[in-house]
């Protein structure tokens, strides 16, 4: 029996968006596995799309090898018509591509010169995506879950639709205190300011999960109220104000069997799933047939989007934190500094003294948030 290597692939979780998360594979391959060319991204019309390669490599690392995505190669997309639109190296294997209109009449690849070998995604025409009907929320019991659905349709088409959904979550902090007295560790002073600096803030965060579906079952070509995800009410996001940008890209059916088997041997199994090499499914092939490349590349005319905003006064909150002021017997002979790195800050100012409070009761950065307001954002700061 041929000898194996248990080989790694990191490979981007959210298929038409860059995105800093991975996900890690356990790959059974045969010797000469190490080093395969792993290529993430998408061709999509009007827009600035970003390609990155990098390599499998053994299990046997003890940590992430320095060079696993430092690939030099040339990367364009091609254009079955002789059009060509190269890429631009961004560093760490990622190649930028500013792609313009895309002819629906064209069928597009992209072109990977690497190492001597030239690989080639298939040529494929540019599949239009549907429009997000609708995205809604429920909490369908007291203090519930709250589940975020999706609605769409593909009307007028002569097949079943095929889909991966993204998203992206910001959400609104608000302090339990708005303090306006910060004190500063370093120069054991009390500065006070004219609002509360810290008491307002967002969170941001993108999805990680693959999710996909189709309208195979449906003849109408529908997808009705589908549960996309879930957080629970004593969640941040619940506390004040949120709001999440659905994002829908249509897929052939090839690409949707690539995200679904994707899932179903690392989602569903566990996280590291041990597929063969007829198990990966791809469509790139090299011009050296003893090589192969791992992944798939779509083209797309489009990506839907649909942002939906929740205000707490339409869910029900449960608030996981205690804010209570610490009581005066545990601030005796402690001075600010000890009740500084003991993880509390001042909550306001009384003529006997500060009041301290948990530091998550008070500054809204050590809940994760940032001072930075989205620029979408429709509620105007409240200048505490």
């Amino acid at each position: 029996m041929k000898k194996r290597t248990n080989i790694i692939i990191l490979i981007s979780l959210l298929g038409f968006t860059l995105s800093n998360c991975i996900d890690e594979f356990d790959a059974k391959i045969p010797d000469g596995g190490v080093g395969l060319l792993v290529v993430e991204g998408n061709i999509i019309s009007d827009s600035t799309v970003v390609f990155s390669l990098s390599c499998t490599f053994s299990l046997n690392e003890d940590d992430l090898p320095s060079g696993y995505n430092k690939v030099t190669a040339d990367v364009s997309v091609v254009g079955e018509d002789g059009s060509r639109i190269a890429g631009t190296s961004i560093g760490d294997g990622r190649y930028q591509v500013r792609i313009g209109t895309l002819n629906k009449q064209v069928r597009y690849g992209l072109e990977i010169v690497y190492e001597g070998d030239t690989y080639n995604s298939e040529l494929q025409y540019p599949i239009e995506t549907a429009a997000i009907e609708e995205v809604t929320f429920e909490q369908p019991e007291d203090y519930g879950d709250i589940h975020i659905r999706l609605s769409t349709r593909n009307a007028g088409a002569t097949g079943p639709a095929y889909y991966i959904w993204t998203y992206e979550e910001d959400w609104e902090v608000r302090a339990a205190f708005y303090s306006k007295w910060i004190y500063d560790p370093v120069t054991d002073e009390v500065h006070i300011y004219e609002t509360a600096p810290y008491a307002q803030g967002w969170i941001h965060a993108e999805s990680t999960k693959t999710l996909v579906g189709s309208t195979e079952s449906n003849a109408e070509n529908l997808l009705k109220n589908k549960k996309m995800y879930s957080f629970a009410s004593d969640n941040l996001r619940a506390s004040y104000y949120y709001s999440t940008l659905m994002k829908q890209r249509a897929l052939s059916k090839g690409e949707f069997e690539y995200y679904e088997n994707k899932v179903k041997l690392s989602e569903e199994m566990g996280g590291l799933f041990t597929p063969q090499p007829s198990e990966l499914p791809t469509n790139i092939t090299c011009s050296n047939s003893d090589k192969q490349a791992i992944g798939y590349v779509g083209v797309n005319m489009n990506v839907s989007e649909y942002r939906l905003y929740i205000s707490t006064n339409d869910i029900q909150y449960d608030n996981p934190y205690e804010c209570s002021l610490l009581p005066d017997g545990e601030t005796e002979n402690k001075s600010n500094y000890d009740l500084y790195i003991a993880g509390y800050r001042i909550a306001f100012s009384e003529m006997t003294g500060y009041q301290w409070a948990k530091k998550e009761c008070t500054d809204v950065r050590s809940l994760g948030a940032t001072l930075n307001k989205p620029s979408f954002w429709p509620l105007p700061d409240r200048g505490y």
